[in-house]
C-alpha cells in the first residue's frame, strides 16, 4: 500500500479534527434528508387531510402499471446494488494503480496495466523484478520526475512531504550492471527551494558532476527548472542502493527512493545461486511529525544543548502506525489513528511463503535498527553495494545505521506463516532526550493482515534475540579483492578526528566538526568546489588531496576517530572501501594515531587484511575509531560527512580530492549551468 493512500482510520480519536465538509459530501453522494433539499412530486397533503404513510405515489404508480410496481421496484433496486458495486470496485483499482509503488517507467511494459502483486496481495513490500533485468543486454533507462510536496497521512499524522511524481517515497529504480540512467527531474515546488539528487552508494565514474553533492558538484536545482542526470553504472556494481536529496535536509521530508541494481546473469541468476523466489524492498527509518528544517532550528539551538531530537515514529516504505493519544501536549498535530488492520501485510496474503530475499535500506535521519522475525530466520547474504558476508541463520540483525543497506535471506515454516510478524527496533543509543510520544518497538504482519488472520492465531510470538547477527563484527564472504591484493602499508594515511563541539565564538550553537574545520556551503563565489581552484575556495572547505599515478595503484587509509557519545555513520562518495578495524572504547576516548609513539593512541590494532568487509557506510563507534582502505581510482572531488541528517548540516562533512592536482587547475566548469545568480 503506498503512503499516498489513506489506510483505514478510526474515525473519532484524533487530536485535532480532520477538516471536512460533511454537507457537501453527503449531498454529492445523495444522502441529504428529504426535509434538507427540494422535495419535487411529493410534497405535502392539502390542508386538513392526512396521507398514509408510504403512499406518496403509490396511486400514480398504479394506475401506470398495475402489480408490475413492486417487481420493478425490485428490479430497480438490485440494479442500483449492482452498480454501486461496481463503482466501487473500478475506484478502488484507479486508487490502488495511482498509488503503486512502482511506477511504469520502472517496469517493463508487461507490467504496465498494473502491479498485479499488490493489487491481488495487498503487499506494500515493494516487489521487485530481476527476471526483466538480469537476462537482458544493458541499455539506457530514462525517467522524468516531477518534485512537489503536499500533505499527506504517512503513520496517520498530517505533514508536509516532498512527492516525485505525486508518490512519497518516490519511484524505485530497477536497472542491472552496465545500463546508462538519464534521470531529468523538474523542481516544482512552489517554494524557493532547490533541489539536488545523490545516488547513494553508486561510484559515478566518469561522472563527478551528476554526484549530486550540493556545494562540491553541483548548486541546488532552482525552482521550474530542469536538470539532468546522466550516468553509467559500473560493469562490476550491483546490488542495493537507494537515490535521496542532497540539499538542505529535505531528506528527512520524504525526498528519497529505492535504487536497485541487478547482476546480469552469467549463466547463473542470483534467484537461482541463492534459491529465492521473491525479491523484496524495505525503506525503514525513523520519522518526525516536524519539519526536517524545524528539527535541525531546534538541535542547531542552545535549547538543545547538543542533544540530538528523539523521532516521533517510525516508517516502512512510507506507511506508519502512530498511536495519536501518545503525542505531546507541547507539540499538537492532526491525527487519525490507524487501525492495526488498515496497514497491509509486507509481503501480501500468501499463506505459503516462498524463500523471500529482503533488501533493507535504512533511510532514517538519526536512528539505526534492529530486525527482528517472530517465526522464521533471517540469512545475511550482503551489505552496501552487493558485496557477499559470511552469515548463519539467526533471529535477529543489526544494528543497520542509517545510510547502510542489509540484504537478506528471509525462510519461515509454512506453519508459523501466517502468524509470523516483523519486529523493527529503534537503537536508541543517540536518544538522549526522552519522547513520550514515540513507540521505538514496532511490528509488522509479514504475510496477511491481521483481519485475515484466525483470531485463536492472533497473537504476536514474542522476539528471541538468542541468536543476534551483529552487523558491526560481519566479515567477508570473498577475499579482500579478486583483481588485486592489499600492500604492506598504504601509499597515504589520512587521519581524521570527529567530534561535535559547542564554542562560545559561535554562541554555543552545536557544530559538527572534522579536525577543526565545520563545513559550510563555499561563498564568494557560491559555486561548486568542482567548478573553482583551491584558491578560490573559503575556510569552510577542508578537502585533502589524494595524488595517483597512471602505472601504479593508489591505496589510501582513511581513519576515522570518534571523540563523541554516540555512533557516527560515515559515507564516501565514489568509492567502495575495506573496513580493516572497528573499535568502541568502554572508558577513556579511545583514538588512535600511527603517528603516535605513547599513549593509548598509540596501541596499533590488528587489521583485517584478509576478508575484510567492502562497504560504502559504516559506523563508527562512539569513543572510537575504524580503519578503512580504499583504491584511489576514481578521479574527482567526492564527499565524505556523517549520514545522520542533522550532524552533516551542521558541519560534520568534508572531502576528498582523487586525482589531478593539489591546485585544482584543471576545473570542470559545466555545474555552472545548475547555479542560478551567479555571474
Amino acid at each position: 500500500m503506498r503512503a499516498t493512500e489513506s489506510p483505514r482510520r478510526k474515525s473519532c480519536v484524533m487530536l485535532t479534527s480532520l477538516p471536512t465538509d460533511v454537507n457537501e459530501s453527503r449531498a454529492s453522494a445523495g444522502l441529504l434528508a428529504d426535509d434538507e433539499r427540494d422535495a419535487g412530486g411529493c410534497g405535502s397533503p392539502p390542508e386538513g387531510e392526512k396521507r398514509d404513510e408510504g403512499s406518496c405515489g403509490d396511486d400514480e404508480v398504479s394506475r401506470r402499471y398495475g402489480n408490475r410496481s413492486k417487481y420493478l421496484r425490485l428490479v430497480g433496486l438490485i440494479f442500483a446494488v449492482i452498480l454501486l458495486t461496481l463503482i466501487s470496485i473500478s475506484s478502488y483499482m484507479k486508487l490502488l494503480l495511482s498509488t503503486s509503488n512502482i511506477s511504469p517507467l520502472d517496469i517493463p511494459a508487461e507490467l504496465e496495466d498494473g502491479d498485479g502483486d499488490r493489487a491481488k496481495n495487498s503487499v506494500f513490500g515493494i516487489q521487485l523484478h530481476p527476471e526483466y533485468h538480469a537476462e537482458r543486454v544493458a541499455k539506457t533507462i530514462t525517467h522524468h520526475w516531477s518534485i512537489t510536496s503536499d500533505y499527506r497521512f504517512p503513520d496517520g499524522v498530517k505533514k508536509s512531504v516532498y512527492l516525485v511524481n505525486g508518490q512519497f517515497p518516490g519511484p524505485t529504480i530497477e536497472c542491472r550492471s552496465g545500463d546508462r540512467l538519464v534521470i531529468h527531474i523538474t523542481n516544482e515546488l512552489s517554494t524557493d527551494e532547490g533541489v539536488s539528487i545523490h545516488w547513494h552508494g553508486l561510484h559515478m565514474r566518469n561522472s563527478n558532476a551528476m554526484d549530486g553533492a550540493v556545494g562540491f558538484t553541483q548548486c541546488p536545482v532552482p525552482k521550474s527548472r530542469t536538470f539532468s542526470y546522466e550516468f553509467d553504472i559500473d560493469q562490476d556494481q550491483h546490488g542495493t542502493f537507494w537515490w535521496h536529496a542532497h540539499s538542505e535536509v529535505q531528506r528527512g521530508d520524504g525526498m528519497y527512493g529505492g535504487l536497485v541494481v541487478h547482476r546480469p546473469s552469467a549463466g547463473k541468476t542470483e534467484m537461482e545461486e541463492y534459491g529465492y523466489e521473491r525479491d523484496v524492498l524495505l525503506l525503514i527509518g525513523d520519522w518526525y511529525h516536524r519539519t526536517a528544517g524545524e528539527v535541525l532550528d531546534w538541535y542547531t539551538s542552545v535549547r538543545g544543548f547538543g542533544n540530538e531530537p528523539v523521532p516521533d515514529s517510525l516508517l516502512v516504505n512510507g506507511v506508519g502506525r502512530f498511536i495519536c493519544s501518545m503525542a505531546v501536549p507541547a507539540r499538537p498535530v492532526e491525527c487519525s489513528d490507524i487501525t492495526i488492520d488498515g496497514i497491509s501485510a509486507l509481503l501480501g496474503s500468501n499463506k505459503d511463503l516462498a524463500l523471500t530475499r529482503l533488501r533493507v535500506v535504512n533511510v532514517g535521519s538519526l536512528a539505526g535498527f534492529t530486525l527482528g522475525i517472530s517465526s522464521g530466520t533471517f540469512t545475511p547474504l550482503k551489505l552496501d553495494g552487493g558485496r557477499p558476508i559470511s552469515g548463519s541463520p539467526s533471529n535477529s540483525v543489526g544494528v543497520l545505521y542509517p545510510g547502510e543497506r542489509v540484504d537478506l535471506l528471509l525462510k519461515v515454516p509454512n506453519q508459523d506463516a501466517v502468524s509470523s510478524s516483523l519486529h523493527i527496533n529503534l537503537d536508541p543509543e543517540n536518544f538522549k532526550f526522552p519522547n513520550p510520544a514515540l513507540r521505538p518497538n514496532q511490528t509488522f504482519s509479514l504475510i496477511s493482515s491481521v483481519q485475515d488472520i484466525p483470531i485463536s492465531d492472533r497473537k504476536r510470538h514474542a522476539l528471541d534475540n538468542s541468536s543476534n547477527f551483529d552487523l558491526g563484527s560481519a566479515i567477508s564472504a570473498e577475499p579482500n579483492d579478486s583483481n588485486s591484493s592489499f600492500p604492506e602499508h598504504p601509499h597515504q594515511i589520512i587521519l581524521l578526528y570527529i567530534r561535535t563541539e559547542k564554542l562560545a565564538k559561535f554562541a554555543n550553537h552545536p557544530m559538527g566538526f572534522i579536525n577543526r574545520t565545520s563545513w559550510l556551503l563555499q561563498n564568494n563565489p557560491a559555486l561548486p568546489l568542482i567548478s573553482l581552484t583551491r584558491s578560490q575556495w573559503d575556510s569552510n572547505q577542508f578537502v585533502p588531496w589524494v595524488p595517483t599515478s597512471q602505472t601504479t595503484e593508489t591505496w589510501v587509509d582513511i581513519i576515522l576517530n570518534n571523540l563523541d557519545d554516540g555512533a557516527h555513520p560515515f559515507h564516501l562518495h565514489g568509492h567502495d572501501f575495506y573496513v580493516l578495524a572497528s573499535y568502541r572504547s568502554e572508558h577513556g576516548w579511545g583514538s588512535y594515531s600511527p603517528y603516535a609513539s605513547s599513549g593509548s593512541s598509540a596501541l596499533k590494532p590488528k587489521l583485517n587484511l584478509k576478508n575484510p568487509l567492502r562497504k560504502d557506510t559504516v559506523a563508527v563507534p562512539r569513543r572510537g575509531y575504524v580503519v578503512l582502505r580504499f583504491r584511489a581510482d576514481n578521479p574527482g572531488i567526492w564527499m565524505l560527512h556523517c549520514h545522520v541528517l542533522f550532524h552533516q548540516a551542521s558541519g560534520m562533512a568534508m572531502g576528498i580530492l582523487v586525482g589531478g592536482n593539489d591546485a585544482h587547475d584543471n576545473l570542470d566548469l559545466v555545474p555552472k549551468e545548475s547555479c542560478q545568480n551567479v555571474d
